[in-house]
């Protein structure tokens, strides 16, 4: 796979998940974390099972589904629940960003994993995580903050896996299996969850509810649940997991760009610097990877 259609994904799934922060900050200010969380799942379910076995027709496969646990676990269940909580804690445009230390922590993990350490990985971890910490201002440095790092490393692990585990399977299925599994996981948890699921008894402006609730929900069902992740595997497929963690370095970018534009949260001068860094570091693993 050439670099640009490498580059053509990066900016599909960037404008997504750049996005996913400050339109699911929107939802969960509004209902909380869980409902956001169950009936974003719940979507992503629906629409993946209609399109998989009724659309596709594809068969269901039992040592699939097996496979696709400790994905299902680490990406869509695990990495997108923390980055929920988080959000209660911390600024979208902060946790955007600090969630864009996976790349460093892949890279770390491609190394001890292949027992080689080369001068353009360490250059590239140094400059996106400098970058990042710029960016976020270690001063300003709390649990939300540490929520977003372990979900970060959360998703690097997962990304290493997605190019380990053998599945024997079409991105679709594998994308819909792992939903599955994270739903399930979901359903287990929420008779201990002390939480409202009742979404449709609002007091508001019903224009409103469905610009602030139900269309987050949807948007992060659909495109953050279904669209990104086969996108997603399919550029880790293709163009490696080292690569393709990368790739989409300027989703938070777009992200800080809507959460000033939406949510009012301010921008400064060292952001920008932080910005910055972390395009370069992109931009030197591009580099490094067409030589």
């Amino acid at each position: 796979m050439n670099n640009i259609k490498i580059i053509c994904l990066a900016i599909c799934i960037s404008l997504i998940w750049g996005s996913s922060f400050p339109i699911s900050k929107m939802a969960i200010e509004k209902i909380g974390v869980w409902p956001f969380r169950f009936y974003a799942a719940l979507t992503s379910v629906v629409v993946l099972i209609l399109l998989a076995l009724i659309a596709f027709k594809r068969k269901f496969h039992f040592y699939g589904l097996i496979m696709c646990i400790p994905l299902g676990f680490l990406n869509v269940f695990l990495v997108t629940l923390l980055n929920n909580i988080a959000l209660g804690y911390t600024d979208s445009a902060k946790a955007s960003v600090l969630i864009y230390t996976m790349p460093a922590m892949t890279t770390v993990i491609m190394m001890i994993a292949h027992k080689r350490i080369t001068l353009n990985s360490i250059v590239v971890s140094l400059s996106c995580l400098t970058g990042v910490f710029i960016f976020t201002s270690l001063n300003h440095f709390g649990l939300g903050e540490m929520i977003i790092l372990l979900s970060a490393s959360m998703w690097a692990l997962g990304t290493f896996l997605a190019e380990k585990i053998p599945t024997q399977l079409d991105l679709l299925s594998k994308v819909m299996y792992q939903n599955i599994v994270s739903f399930f996981l979901i359903l287990l948890i929420t008779p201990f969850i002390s939480s409202n699921l009742n979404i449709f008894d609002y007091q508001q402006d019903p224009l409103h509810y469905i610009k602030d609730v139900y269309f987050p929900i949807l948007f992060i069902g659909i495109a953050g649940g279904v669209i990104v992740f086969v996108l997603w595997f399919y550029m880790i497929e293709q163009g490696g997991a080292e690569l393709s963690s990368y790739a989409v370095l300027v989703a938070p970018i777009i992200s800080v760009g809507l959460s000033h534009y939406f949510l009012d949260e301010v921008i400064s001068f060292t952001m920008l610097i932080g910005m910055v860094l972390i395009l370069l570091s992109m931009l030197i693993s591009f580099i490094g990877k067409t030589r």
